[in-house]
This record gives C-alpha cells, structure tokens and sequence, in this order.
C-alpha cells in the first residue's frame, strides 16, 4: 500500500514586484502576453500591432490584430531567440508602421539611457506601470499607461517633458510611431545576447495631466515657437514664417531626431545605421538624404512625405492647416480665408435689382 502524498497547498500569484526579474518566477509566454494586454488591451477599435524586427541588413515587420495577443506572443517568442525585435508602443489604425497609422495613443513611455534617469523615476508625480530592463546596463524602458487615449502630438510632447525631466534620451524614441523590445527577448548587440526583463508590471492607471504635473517643459516646443516667432519678419514666400523655420527644429518636432553638430541624422525612410539624412544650416537649403534621394527645402515638403498628404490642391491646404496648428496655434496662414470670409461664401448676401421693367429680382453679389 502506497503512502499518501500530502496536497500542495494552493497560494495566489503573488503581485509583481521590483525585489525579482519577472522571467525568474513566471513564464516568459504570461509575462509577454501581461505586457501586450496592458499596452492595446484597452483598444475598443480596429487596430494592429506592429512587430519589427532585423533580417540580415534591414527590417522586416508584421501587423496582427491587437486582439490576437497570443499570436503577437508567439511570434515574438520565436524571432527574439535569434534576432532583435521591437514593438510598436501606440496600436496601428491600418498595416503601416508611419505615425500617419496612429489615431491615438495608450501609453506614454521614456527610454531611461543612464542610471541617473532610472534612479529619477522615484521624483516624478507618477511611478512607470511597467519598466522593462532593455539589455544594456543600467538602461531600461520605462511605460506610463494613460486612463484615456491622446492624440499622437500630445504623446511626443509629454514623451519629450518626460525625457528632459528625467534626464533620458530626448530624441527620436519620443516619436509617437516608436518601437521598443519587448521582455523575454534578447538584445542581440553584445555577445552573447543580452536578456530583456520584464521588471515592473503593474495595472496602474493615470491621466496624462497627473503623469506630467510640475515637471519640465517641452523642450522641441519652447525652441521651434521662439524660431518662428523671431523668423516672422524675414519670412520668404508670401510672408508664410514656416517656410524660414530652421530645418533641424521642424525635424526634431516632426520626427525626433535630434539634430548634432554633424547635421547628419537616420533618414525615417529607410534602415540607416550609418546617418545618411543631412540637415543644412539655412531654411533654403532643407534637407536631402544621400541614401534613398528624398530631399525638401521646407518644413511643407518634409510633412508632405511624413503624412502622405500633396503639397498641391486641397491636401496642401490641410497640411498647412495642421503645420500652423502645431507651430503656430491660434495663427491664420497668409492668404487663408478669415472666419468673416468663409461665412460670406457660405451664405452670400443678396441685392436687390433696379425695377426697370418690372419687380427687381434677388442678385447674388459676386
């Protein structure tokens, strides 16, 4: 007759922690899946989201319905053994991984580049709800989750608040359209490649006012208004100040790349590990990229190629409605109609005609 085995005893789950790695005590599927549920699992439309990762010299990427978290799990199980794989943060309104596809956004996040930035994350009004250790020592990325969504600008100013009040990179990775690697994956620069961690999973909530409360000022924002502001009496081209705003100020607004002495950044276009994008000094000269041709020689053509919009015929008129909403708010564009204007074309006033024959009839004015 065999002994009986005395049953385990069944505890909870215990809440997640900073004191131990996440991978150390549940599986690296649960731990992946938690972290795409937090970041689209509040998405109520159709979304995707976007897995990128590296294939010999570029990218390549997939788009999986926000709902098929576990496909989106799998997946980036299997390729983060062997390659680099990223995450896009904001869901994807259609198969595209430009910040033209994102309609709102979840989350704020902060790439915390040095351990002074980490060790800041205990001054800010509120704590990251999930803080993720991205394989290189003492760097981590930290994700703010928000009770309700944001516009895709108002994302990049309070990424780009976060980084300065931290002191974390303030660059490109404040971009709405950024992607970060997701845990249990490994970073795959250093050999062997480095673990991911998942360090920090919490279900915490908070608006988007109470994330960025008394802490620093957009930084991109202060220096691109004070640019327009002192360009407006040299401004060229019908008088349109944007057309005279410094090409490295509308870059780092328009796509986060901050631009250094060299003038060169990565072109948004393309896999360019080596910077081939050079930004010139002058308004005139724009911008023009040596590895894939596009070029500009204005704020206008750069928008134009970032949101797929004409800078001809009515798309040029909504591209410069939304450049001036976000420069220069509150701002007409030389030669846009005026509120006045716009009702008088809507409903015309009326005359009446001189009775020679007869009753005058009701003339529209032209």
């Amino acid at each position: 007759m065999s002994a009986r085995r005395t049953p385990r005893r069944w505890s909870p789950r215990p809440t997640p922690v900073n004191t131990e790695p996440q991978h150390r005590r549940y599986g690296a599927g649960v731990e992946v899946e938690a972290y795409l549920g937090l970041l689209f699992g509040r998405e109520a439309g159709h979304a995707f989201i976007e897995l990128r990762w590296r294939h010999g010299q570029g990218m390549r990427h997939a788009f999986i319905e926000h709902t098929r978290t576990l496909a989106a799990t799998r997946t980036i199980l299997q390729l983060g053994r062997r390659t680099d794989i990223y995450v896009g943060v904001a869901p994807r309104t259609r198969r595209h991984g430009g910040k033209d596809a994102i309609d709102r956004v979840w989350t704020l996040w902060a790439d915390l580049d040095n351990r002074a930035a980490r060790n800041a994350l205990d001054q800010l009004p509120v704590k990251p709800a999930v803080l993720v250790a991205s394989g290189t020592p003492g760097h981590a990325h930290a994700y703010f989750l928000l009770t309700t969504p944001v516009t895709a600008a108002a994302a990049e100013i309070a990424n780009r608040r976060l980084a300065a009040q931290l002191g974390a990179d303030g660059g490109s990775v404040t971009n709405a359209a950024t992607i970060l690697r997701p845990p249990a994956t490994f970073s795959h620069k250093t050999t062997p490649p480095a673990r991911v961690v998942l360090e920090r999973l919490e279900p915490r909530l908070a608006s988007i006012e109470a994330i960025t409360e008394g802490i620093a000022a957009d930084p991109a924002s202060t220096e691109v208004r004070q640019s327009v502001h002192g360009r407006r009496g040299r401004a060229s081209d019908g008088g349109d100040p944007l057309r005279a705003l410094d090409p490295a100020l509308y870059f780092e607004v328009l796509t986060g790349e901050t631009v250094g002495r060299s003038r060169k950044i990565s072109c948004p276009w393309h896999e360019d590990r080596t910077p081939s994008l050079h930004v010139y000094k002058e308004p005139a000269g724009g911008w023009h990229c040596y590895g894939c041709a596009r070029h500009g020689h204005s704020v206008y053509d750069l928008a134009s190629q970032l949101w797929d919009l004409d800078t001809r015929g009515p798309q040029f008129l909504e591209l410069r409605r939304r450049l001036y909403d976000l420069f220069l708010p509150g701002h007409t564009p030389p030669g846009a109609p005026t509120n006045h204007a716009r009702r008088e074309r809507q409903h015309p006033q009326t005359r009446r005609a001189p009775d020679i024959d007869g009753p005058g009839h009701d003339i529209p004015d032209l």
